[in-house]
């Protein structure tokens, strides 16, 4: 995570680094989908859950206008990485949320040459993809 940071993150300051777990599809989901489209649905990669949180430090706390008072909403700059598949395919979903608004981007990496190399430092990692989310 702290290689993928330095490449790729280097001028953010997350509030929480850890891994997720994806949520997957209810069997309901999977019937739906297949009598609706007549195809198996695929992995979901958008719903997650937080599993481990190696890094955690105190949430900010932002005051907005509501009305005549002040309401208090909360910041968070999440880092979250998911398990590495066997083809060396892992995802990081980065959420990011100021007072009521914010987006949470996924990223997609490939480890090239994951089942060659033996030494987690000599990995090299490619940008597949990033993608928006959510938008709040």
């Amino acid at each position: 995570m702290d290689k993928i940071i330095g490449l790729h993150f280097d001028n953010h300051n997350f509030s929480l680094k850890g891994s997720l777990e994806w949520i997957p599809n209810t069997k309901k989901q999977k019937e739906r989908h297949f009598k609706k489209f007549g195809k198996e649905l695929k992995v979901n990669r958008s719903k997650y859950r937080i599993k481990d949180i190696y890094w955690e430090k105190e949430v900010e706390r932002v005051k907005e206008p509501e009305g005549r008072e002040y309401s208090y909403s909360f910041s968070h700059n999440h880092l979250i990485i998911s398990n590495i598949e066997e083809d060396g395919v892992f995802y990081i979903m980065n959420d990011h949320k100021v007072g009521r608004m914010g987006q949470t981007f996924r990223y997609k990496f490939q480890i090239i040459d994951y089942h060659k190399t033996t030494n987690q430092s000599d990995y090299k990692i490619k940008l597949l993809d990033k993608t928006m989310s959510m938008i709040r």
